[in-house]
């Protein structure tokens, strides 16, 4: 009889309670034309990555994978793609909803980026195979040129010497 009971309850519970079916990542977004949203993963060789956009309107979207960190957006003014990046890109899609399927060489660090070239403003749905993808914002200000650095400190202790010397000069007379 209390098999029969824990029996009923077990099966009770399992209809009642629902499993959690996560088989990826999913990130929705809205974003203008000419700009680009990155990602970035770890991929393990021989690792697969699928990576699926869909949109809710008429954005004209492009998926780029990258093996190394990109440097630049690859968007030139005029909000086209700069065709530098199909020479840097190892995967890429320009479908209306772009597509990658990429086995991984090595171990190492990819990074995507899906840009929204026109028809925008317009909301789109990435979807990975992957658990976690991590969102990667790629600096837009360039680095300070180290000259200018230097040249920049050594006027700022001159001008703190000078006032110093100056200070001096005067608490003397007082």
């Amino acid at each position: 009889m209390k098999r029969k009971f824990l029996a009923f309850t077990v099966f009770t519970l399992f209809i009642l309670i629902p499993p959690v079916n996560v088989s990826g990542f999913e990130h929705i977004d809205n974003i203008n034309d000419g700009i680009s949203v990155y990602f970035l993963a770890h991929l393990n060789n021989s690792q697969t990555i699928e990576v699926n956009v869909t949109r809710t309107e008429d954005g004209n979207f492009a998926l780029f994978l990258f093996d190394k960190r990109p440097s630049e957006s690859f968007i030139d003014l005029d909000k086209s793609l700069n065709s530098r990046i199909f020479d840097v890109a190892i995967n890429y899609s320009l479908d209306d909803n772009p597509y990658i399927n990429y086995t991984a060489i090595e171990s190492k660090i990819y990074y995507i980026q899906l840009i929204l070239i026109e028809n925008g403003p317009d909301t789109f749905y990435l979807q990975c195979n992957l658990d976690s993808l991590t969102r990667y914002y790629l600096p837009i200000i360039s680095g300070y040129n180290i000259s200018f650095i230097i040249i920049s400190l050594i006027l700022a202790f001159a001008i703190i010497l000078y006032r110093g010397k100056l200070h001096n000069k005067f608490k003397n007379k007082i």
